[in-house]
């Protein structure tokens, strides 16, 4: 199946420097070149596309595909980012994993693979709602009733219904599947049922059941039937169904491939071992790339008040971690607080050794901070901000005359960032991200910059606030709150949002007491 596997910390996307090294060990002696299976999810997209883009200029031979099996949402209510990467996956995986070690070449694995995913559907409902460990459930449902359209990262569904039948509930999930996939009678179907973790047995032993009671009653053939604990959601109690419509023209061939042995233990209904002499490459974490410290410089009284910001910024962040988890949970995966923490801790625990005196290598260092520690879609997010600020500033190369000038040059840099959030995380305002406080921080920043009022950073600290407060009620366009449609997930203000606002916040307190 796979050569590799990169995992990230509980519900959030593996940092990409994680995924630079997993690339850089297959890439070596490798002219094959390499596939990699990416599902649906923004951070997932956005740490495997900096892996992957690092990748191929050093050289490597990489093909991409994203998988988006889930079919809960209808069409046209789906936002641009599209369906969740479900277990359908592991159709994908175990295909593409035989076409690949037959020898076939990489374009041709990567339209295998793209061709299962397209012909690949997954419904999901939970009886219950997961708890990340040391933490309460993720959200509350009453013991009659179900999440449809629940993922695997315990955010809520698509919608709440009351509790049903195994068989008037496998009725409605086939439902959905059959339409997304057009199958009709004489299809044949493979079929995955993937237990969140905390389903009993005997359960999913009945779920198994009446999927392929149901199927063969619509004329539709279960040729191959895995079950098992697979694609877990911790302690959630719930169920995937995945079908993979087997095409006339592909189906003996992809039959084949499902048939194929893999050494891949969980794979269900195969014979497998693990060798005891398995050789495993350990993971070095790399050195800290040192930054040449280029652009503007500071002096002395300025570094000290940037420090004093960092501090200051990373100690509010770290101090609001539990709020910001309360308000990532049921509408996302309950770790924006923690996630943000270990950028916070990470930069305290290294303030000494920043580069305060030149902004271009402070800001490059704290990407790599973010890159190399976070994770999830906020640590790509957060990366591409600072890393696209160090660029900005280097065209800043001469002297600056007074504070008003510099205040000019932090703009840009703050203009910079945003415009590459914007272009890489599909957010704009409006949508109930991070970037509803920092547009209403820009705009508002814009608007000052030529009067220089005295209350300057009281405007700015407003400003940021406003546009955190108008993300409550918004409904999600972009990041995995886009997948939740029930209104009372969505009352409060978004956590992102509130992230952004306390940092620029405690900047923006910080110079003006500085400055007083």
């Amino acid at each position: 199946m796979l050569t590799a596997s990169i995992a990230g910390s509980i519900f959030a996307a593996p940092p990409s420097i994680h995924i630079t090294h997993a690339l850089q060990c297959i890439a070596e002696n490798n002219e094959a070149g390499i596939l990699v299976v990416v599902p649906n999810y923004t951070g997932d997209r956005l740490n495997f596309g900096i892996a992957i883009k690092k990748a191929q200029q050093a050289g490597a031979k990489v093909e991409e595909i994203i998988v988006s099996d889930d079919c809960s949402i209808p069409e046209n209510e789906q936002s641009v980012a599209g369906g969740r990467g479900l277990v359908g996956m592991l159709f994908v995986i175990k295909i593409a994993g035989a076409f690949a070690e037959r020898g076939s070449p990489l374009r041709e694995v990567a339209e295998v693979a793209q061709c299962v995913s397209q012909n690949t559907a997954t419904f999901g409902v939970g009886l219950s709602a997961c708890a990340i460990p040391g933490q309460g459930l993720m959200f509350e449902l009453a013991q009659d009733e179900i999440e449809c359209g629940m993922g695997v990262h315990g955010e809520a569904g698509y919608e709440r219904i009351k509790l049903k039948t195994a068989s008037e509930l496998v009725a409605l999930m086939l439902q959905r599947i059959c339409e997304a996939l057009s199958l009709a009678a004489n299809d044949s179907v493979a079929v995955i049922v993937n237990n969140f973790g905390a389903l009993s047995q005997l359960e999913q032993g009945i779920v198994v059941y009446e999927i392929v009671n149901q199927l063969r009653n619509k004329n539709i053939e279960p040729v191959r039937v895995y079950s098992g604990v697979l694609m877990t959601s911790l302690n959630s109690a719930g169920i995937h169904i995945s079908l993979l419509r087997l095409t006339e023209s592909h189906r003996d061939t992809f039959v084949k491939c499902l048939d194929d042995e893999t050494m891949a233990p969980c794979w269900p209904g195969r014979s497998y071992s693990i060798p005891s002499t398995i050789t495993r490459t350990p993971f070095k974490t790399a050195e800290r790339k040192k930054v040449e410290k280029t652009g503007i410089s500071l002096n002395d009284r300025e570094q000290g008040l940037i420090k004093l910001c960092l501090k200051n910024a990373c100690t509010a962040i770290i101090e609001k971690e539990t709020h910001l988890n309360e308000l990532d949970r049921g509408c996302g995966d309950g770790d924006c607080g923690s996630t943000l923490k270990r950028l916070a801790d990470n930069i305290l625990n290294n303030l000494d050794e920043l580069s305060l005196s030149h902004p271009v290598a402070l800001l490059s260092e704290i990407a790599n901070i973010a890159e190399e520690c976070m994770g999830g879609t906020s640590g790509a997010l957060y990366c591409l901000f600072f890393t696209t600020g160090a660029k900005e500033l280097t065209l800043f190369k001469q002297s600056y005359s007074n504070k008003e000038n510099l205040r000019y040059i932090w703009f840009c840099t703050f203009r910079s960032g945003l415009n590459c959030l914007e272009k890489y995380g599909k957010a704009k305002a409006g949508n109930r991200s991070m970037i509803d406080t920092m547009d209403a921080t820009l705009k508002m920043y814009e608007k000052l910059l030529n009067a220089y009022p005295s209350e300057f950073y009281e405007k700015i600290i407003a400003a940021a606030r406003k546009g955190c407060d108008s993300t409550k009620n918004m409904k999600p366009i972009v990041g995995r709150a886009s997948y939740i449609k029930q209104a009372q997930y969505l009352t409060e203000v978004d956590a992102g949002a509130y992230a952004a606002a306390t940092w620029i916040t405690a900047i923006a307190q910080t110079i003006a007491q500085f400055s007083n």
